[in-house]
């Protein structure tokens, strides 16, 4: 069952991430069944798995609904980052390997190109790997995987539209930063880049969210609140 299952939860988890599934669309097992070629049961153990993510909600006696995307889940998301992530680094500067670093170095480079949809998401994919490598290094398998799971989440609101425009240089020199911390073995040069690239990511991304939601740009509505649901109609949203 775990050979079934398994190819089906990160088909569906890349089609989440990506809004290859609309944000608070509702599914039936048997509507899954037929858009993957599955049967009920590896449907409902994949879903399962991706409910514990936080990408899929069940709704008993109904199916699922591919979980919405909120500007307060976006603010939370970063908030848990200020609050791990710095932790991360500083514990990768005491414990990464050379392999490790030299990776981290890799990816840290990656610039996307203003105006090119492929370009960004590559970035969006690399910045996933070099924040995850980050906190793989620490050797702490449960401060990973709660890095993985808040950055497969943000991930989400970047594939759907929300873009960063002209901040790749920026980006970049941050990332290059943290990594060159990590590398000298530097900890608590490693915890403060970390932290300066994360709250550098806050006011950059308020500014994003707020004239989204007042122009009604990208995938948000433009009557929503600062807490209201995103909403994502194809026909208007502005894609990377």
């Amino acid at each position: 069952m775990e050979s079934i299952v398994e190819p089906l939860y990160r088909k569906l988890r890349q089609d989440i991430v990506e809004c290859e599934l609309t944000p608070g669309r509702a599914f039936s097992e048997a509507e899954f069944g037929r858009l993957y070629t599955a049967s009920r049961t590896p449907v409902r153990e994949a879903c399962r798995r991706l409910e514990h993510e936080g990408l899929i909600r069940i709704i008993p006696f109904r199916g699922y609904m591919i979980a919405p995307l909120s500007v307060a889940e976006f603010h939370d998301l970063e908030e848990m980052q200020l609050i791990f992530e710095p932790e991360a680094a500083a514990l990768a500067a005491e414990r990464a390997n050379t392999e490790e670093l030299d990776e981290m170095k890799n990816l840290a480079t990656y610039e996307y190109r203003v105006g090119d949809r492929t370009s960004y998401r590559e970035f969006i994919q690399t910045n996933y790997q070099l924040h995850t490598l980050i906190a793989q290094s620490t050797r702490n398998k449960r401060l990973f995987e709660l890095v993985s799971n808040i950055h497969i989440r943000l991930m989400r609101f970047f594939y759907l539209g929300l873009p960063f425009d002209s901040y790749g240089p920026a980006l970049v020199a941050e990332h290059i930063r943290i990594v060159d911390a990590i590398r000298d073995r530097d900890v608590v040069e490693a915890r403060c880049r970390a932290s300066e690239h994360i709250r550098m990511a806050m006011e950059r991304s308020a500014s994003l969210l707020m004239s989204a939601i007042r122009f009604g740009e990208a995938v948000f509505d433009a009557n929503s609140s600062l807490d209201g649901t995103i909403t994502n109609t194809r026909s208007r949203a502005r894609r990377v």
